[in-house]
């Protein structure tokens, strides 16, 4: 698939009818289920982690076919609904030090079956989707358990309290990007509000866009820690304490033109 870019069975095989032949059976094996792929995704990287640092990487895709009103093909809807498709959520294995890619840890493959409605807020964080933030985070704590020391990296959509409360442990830390502008303990207050120290500075260099040329840009990165303050509608749940983590915010000037 790498090699020829395709996912097309012709184009895999070569237009050989023998490869044809072969990647059919492959596929209408019993044996070869979803399931039994994703259980092989973590057996290279379980080995290779061995006394790194991991940056254990995790985010979600959909994958649209074509599909009409009459013939779905089995596919649920992705996006807003307005296409239908499968939806991939996989966890890569990165090297902390080197930035090399040293292959996937785990992940979860799955399809919509029709619309949920009870309300987001009134379901349990076991009925929602966004359940997989935490599950293939613990998944990938077997996988990676020879790594020296492991940081899990996740966009806003994980921000997620009770991942801050149950994730981390020794050796194996979480870094997200906060959608909540949550409340602190420690002074009160809020994220947004709370003291920070200077880190330090870098710069990156930004390629140029459709209307945005390339320039250099100057981040300043600023940190302190905190102590989360648990939701009032998770209070009676059960080993939820108030996590205290370290919050840092990015800014960035940009340099004038010349």
């Amino acid at each position: 698939m790498v090699a020829r870019t395709s996912t097309c069975l012709r184009r895999l095989a070569g237009g050989r009818r023998s490869g044809i032949v072969g990647f059919s059976r492959f596929l209408a094996n019993p044996r070869v289920t979803v399931e039994a792929l994703l259980d092989g995704w973590g057996a290279e990287l379980a080995l290779g982690c061995a006394g790194r640092h991991i940056l254990a990487i995790q985010d979600s895709s959909e994958f649209n076919f074509t599909t009409t009103s009459e013939r779905s093909r089995g596919l649920g809807e992705i996006g807003k609904g307005s296409g239908r498709g499968v939806l991939l959520h996989a966890m890569l294995g990165v090297d902390a030090e080197t930035g090399g890619i040293l292959g996937l840890a785990t992940g979860r493959i799955w399809t919509r079956d029709g619309r949920v409605s009870v309300h987001h807020r009134n379901r349990p964080l076991s009925e929602k989707e966004s359940q997989r933030w935490l599950s293939t985070a613990e998944a990938a704590k077997t996988v990676l358990h020879q790594a020296q020391m492991v940081t899990e990296v996740s966009d806003r959509e994980s921000d997620i309290y009770e991942k801050w409360a149950r994730l981390p442990e020794p050796g194996f830390h979480i870094l997200t990007r906060a959608m909540a502008d949550r409340s602190i303990l420690k002074g009160g207050g809020k994220l947004s509000s709370a003291p920070l120290q200077m880190a330090g500075t870098a710069k990156v260099a930004l390629r140029a866009r459709p209307g945005r040329p390339a320039r250099t840009a100057s981040l300043v990165t600023r940190f302190c820690p905190v102590t989360l303050k648990r939701p009032a509608n998770l209070a009676r749940q059960a080993g939820l304490a108030s996590p205290c983590f370290n919050t840092s915010k990015s800014s960035r000037w940009m340099p004038a033109l010349r």
